[in-house]
């Protein structure tokens, strides 16, 4: 981009890779095209290496020297070109840094005169969650919105009953009809294996502290079901599994 820049100084950087330049969360698999603004009615052919996006009067802000556009129109553009999948995670991190307000980000789809697929961008940006805490649980939520098991709540915590000063927070929550809840742990191989995120201990003490945690939450009336980012790719045994675990479909 910064090479880019300097080359064509008149380029605009938009969707996606303005999203980088802002730091927000963003899936590594977009980090190319490079996405640029052009005018509406130019014929440009895209390739692996750059993409077009129609803009007729774009909001330009500047980032360490490069021109994007603005912060709700790049979320904006990647709410309507991503699937929702990867969209949320831009709009929860601008939310969790305090880069927009909800009031903005709520009010930003309407004013956008000129798009199409508006209902997908005012869907993401319905569903956008400060309280996700990394891009991961933000791809998570979106194919579960997809699937239909849109979650009720996020790091909603819980008392532990073994030792009265801990307690379990878990990553999603579901309420059945019968007031029985049903807790999402979303669950990276990092988590079992990274000494930063194990605090040092090997990978049984680590499952064996998981199991306690999920007895507690179970002797609590709370079911958990777990769920890995390999499993994002295989939406229909990711769904099974949550059918399997009676988790409230919409």
């Amino acid at each position: 981009m910064r090479s880019l820049a300097q080359q064509h100084p008149n380029w605009i950087f938009c969707g996606p890779t303005a999203a980088i330049m802002y730091g927000l969360d963003c899936s590594y698999r977009y980090l190319l095209p490079i996405c640029i603004v052009a005018k509406p009615g130019t014929h440009i052919r895209n390739t692996p290496q750059l993409a077009h996006y129609a803009m007729a009067y774009p909001e330009i802000a500047t980032v360490d020297g490069i021109r994007i556009t603005g912060l709700l129109r790049t979320l904006f553009d990647c709410a309507v070109k991503l699937p929702l999948r990867f969209s949320l995670g831009p709009l929860d991190s601008a939310l969790r840094k305090q880069l927009v307000g909800r009031p903005a980000l709520a009010a930003y789809p309407h004013t956008v005169k000129y798009t199409r697929n508006r209902k997908a961008a005012l869907r993401a940006f319905s569903l956008a969650d400060a309280r996700s805490e990394n891009g991961g649980e933000s791809e998570a939520r979106g194919v579960l919105a997809e699937l239909g098991y849109p979650v009720h709540d996020l790091q909603t915590t819980f008392s532990c009953l073994t030792y009265p000063s801990r307690s379990h927070r878990v990553d999603f929550l579901w309420v059945r009809e019968d007031g029985t809840k049903v807790a999402g742990e979303f669950d990276g191989v990092r988590k079992f294996v990274d000494p930063e995120m194990t605090s040092n201990q090997d990978i049984r003490a680590v499952v064996a502290q998981e199991r306690e945690r999920e007895h507690c939450l179970e002797q609590q009336q709370v079911d958990v079901v777990r769920m890995f980012y390999d499993e994002l790719n295989r939406p229909s045994q990711l769904a099974a599994k949550l059918q399997g675990k009676r988790v409230p479909h919409a």
